[in-house]
């Protein structure tokens, strides 16, 4: 298993021990197999000898990592040649309905033309006909490196201590396979290094079922780790439902316990107030009242709605006491920066910010980075909560000039970063500033690209094809993948999917399939050069059937092709530049937005209520504006790398004069897109 995730997660291929002979022949059959894949080993004379399970295991991984392990199997088999007429086609159909069955040559498809079901015959000869394809002369080179057994457990152990001393929240989809190597290697952690609540919440859980000890912060941690403990939201992003919780004498008693410590009981238990009257009934403050008045008074307050918020001080306080009172709470203070440049003179709020600087140790840098570029951008821009899920908002109303407020920001910054690096010249590659840091992560998806949301990657290859397979468990399901062209004004302009195939010139279906008992596919080739529109917004739409979590398989991407045509195979799995487990819950994802001008791929990752169809959707254009310019109302790679130049009073010069490059490539000094993590915001 950590074979399997030294794969996975760090690109490591774990070798014999390094006393075994080399075995070049191995080492060739190797290269050979990994290549077909798209992999590589960088350090290839590290080779040594593996045997044929351990061989087995890591070529099975490789090949579901680029979604090479299943069939896909499109309804035109000719795609993209030889494609019919939409209005032809319709009518063909609507001609077999009725009896009158004109598609002679069923070959021609891999599913049945009529019905768009599938059949075992047609999809049985469509793969066959598949595997006698050529393939694709590009690849896309994913990089491995041969480690040692001893080198692949602490670059695994490294690999979950980064993560959970990080502060960002850690991706949902990586949890199961922390918990495997926190289980496996027993790493020491140092829960005063945890940041983020929801990690620590995790943590807490083993302690308080094995000693009923609570280790958490905050009552607000305490309702995280009993969600966790219980199967629920550990963000509290859902509702959650705490209902059935029974608790021992001891275990109430160090509940008590610990709330009585906490300096803002009375405002932290306000925050989640009907969760924390259901667990009174089974914590019984009362019993505890002489031992811990302060508890029982707290919860007697509660109950009769007796606690004024924090907020609420603030908000309903008077003006000109807003800045005294924030200043209690530097988070807060930080995240109403916006709101307050709509009253408060910015001269008053740079000042009170600049008193932070005492204790700006305490200050969370991702708060810090997200303050300043929100004071720095006024125009519509997407929110994402918890939950993953998207809202537009408008552009803000005119304030006061922010100038004074970003200098105090850009104070605290510096203050934080400086002394943190011995930087003498760097090389900052221009591109990393289109690459948005990772600080929201819990809800995105678990694929190949270690991208944040908003990240501007630039085209590499003449054709971008697009691909979703799916296969149900039970109920018949159809996706359909479609795309949205936009003008420059982000005005709807056509839609390609399940009834408009499109034109071979710039963008092309592959068919609509209705049902998936077997496994089915779709794509859609988009020749970039001919592309005649500004933005291409692709999606996966949930037409009918189970949700995206209940299939057996759900999974979708895009790939850079070289060659494309009907004696090619429709699917090659070493030119696959993301392949992404469709798994959350909506009605729609969007994987990219594809800014036809700039020649670059915007990362989406989002999924979206709303309705079964691309065409007529109303919120999908205003979306995509808003994510096309996410990058300048979000921190990125490169104005945390200037941040931390200017901090520490580097020299950046060119990339061959410099001690330290920074980009997102290999052949960087730090390449930011395998950075994780505390590595994050920490470059390191």
């Amino acid at each position: 298993m950590l074979n399997t995730i030294a794969l996975r997660r760090l690109r490591c291929w774990i070798d014999a021990p390094q006393n075994t002979s080399a075995n070049s022949l191995q080492a060739k059959v190797l290269a050979l197999e990994l290549g077909q894949l798209g992999f590589r080993l960088n350090n290839i004379t590290a080779f040594t000898t593996i045997d044929k399970a351990q061989f087995t295991a890591a070529i099975t991984t490789l090949t579901e990592m680029r979604g090479g392990d299943v069939q896909y199997v499109p309804l035109f088999s000719n795609f993209p040649d030889d494609l019919p007429n939409d209005h032809e086609y319709l009518w063909r159909r609507v001609l077999g309905f009725w009896g009158l069955d004109s598609f002679v040559n069923k070959a021609d498809f891999g599913a049945n033309p009529i019905s768009q079901m599938q059949e075992e015959q047609l999809w049985q000869q469509a793969i066959a006909a598949q595997s006698q394809k050529l393939t694709d002369q590009h690849t896309e080179w994913i990089d491995l490196t041969v480690v040692t057994p001893e080198a692949g457990k602490q670059k695994l152990q490294q690999w979950a201590i980064d993560l959970l001393y990080g502060t960002t929240p850690i991706k949902e989809a990586l949890w199961a396979d922390i918990f495997v190597v926190l289980g496996e290697l027993q790493p020491p952690i140092d829960l005063a290094k945890v940041a983020i609540k929801e990690t620590l919440a995790r943590l807490a859980a083993d302690r308080w079922q094995k000693w009923h000890e609570v280790i958490v912060k905050t009552p607000t941690d305490l309702l995280r780790m009993l969600a966790f403990i219980q199967g629920q939201d550990v963000s509290l992003a859902q509702p959650i439902d705490l209902k059935g919780l029974k608790f021992s004498k001891p275990q109430r008693r160090s509940i008590i316990t610990f709330l009585n410590g906490c300096p803002k009981i009375r405002e932290d238990l306000l925050r989640y107030r009907r969760l924390w009257i259901s667990i009174s009934r089974w914590l019984h403050p009362g019993d505890f009242s002489r031992q811990f008045p302060r508890v029982a008074v707290a919860f007697d307050d509660l109950r009769n709605d007796r606690i004024k918020s924090f907020e609420s001080r603030v908000i309903n306080g008077p003006v000109d006491g807003r800045l005294d009172t924030l200043l209690e709470r530097p988070g807060i203070l930080l995240r109403k920066l916006t709101w307050l440049l709509q009253a408060v003179d910015p001269l008053e709020i740079s000042v009170a910010l600049l008193k932070l600087q005492s204790q700006v140790a305490a200050l969370s840098l991702p708060l810090l980075l997200n303050a300043y570029c929100a004071v720095n951008y006024d125009d519509q821009r997407v929110v994402i909560n918890k939950q993953g899920k998207p809202y537009t908002i408008d552009k803000r109303p005119p304030a006061n000039n922010p100038t004074a407020v970003l200098a105090a920001l850009d104070t605290l910054i510096l203050t934080k970063l400086r002394g943190t690096k011995d930087w003498q010249t760097v090389w900052i590659d221009p591109a990393i500033h289109n690459l948005v840091l990772p600080l929201q992560a819990r809800k995105q998806s678990d694929g190949l690209l270690n991208l944040a949301r908003g990240s501007r990657l630039p085209m590499t290859g003449p054709v971008l094809r697009l691909f979703v397979y799916w296969q149900e468990t039970q109920e018949r399901t159809d996706l359909d993948l479609s795309a949205m062209t936009l003008d420059r004004e982000f005005q709807f302009v056509d839609h390609i999917g399940w009834n408009n195939y499109g034109s071979d010139a710039d963008i092309v279906h592959s068919g609509d399939i209705q049902s998936a008992p077997l496994g089915a596919a779709e794509f859609i080739d988009l020749n970039f050069a001919a592309v005649a529109d500004s933005y291409v917004l692709p999606a996966v739409l949930r037409f009918t059937g189970e949700r995206f979590a209940e299939m057996k398989a759900c999974y979708a991407g895009w790939m850079n092709r070289q060659d494309v045509g009907a004696d090619i195979q429709t699917f090659d799995a070493k030119t696959v530049v993301e392949k992404v487990n469709v798994v959350q819950d909506g009605r729609s994802w969007l994987p990219f937005l594809l800014d036809v001008r700039a020649q670059e791929i915007i990362y989406v990752d989002l999924y979206y209520k709303g309705t079964r169809t691309i065409e007529g959707n109303p919120h999908f254009p205003a979306l995509a504006k808003a994510i096309a310019d996410y990058h300048n109302s979000k921190p990125t790679f490169g104005l945390l790398a200037d941040w931390y130049a200017r901090a520490n009073h580097a020299r950046l010069v060119d990339r061959a004069d410099a001690e330290i490059s920074i980009g997102h490539t290999d052949d960087c000094t730090i390449n930011v897109l395998k950075l994780v993590g505390q590595g994050v915001t920490s470059f390191s």
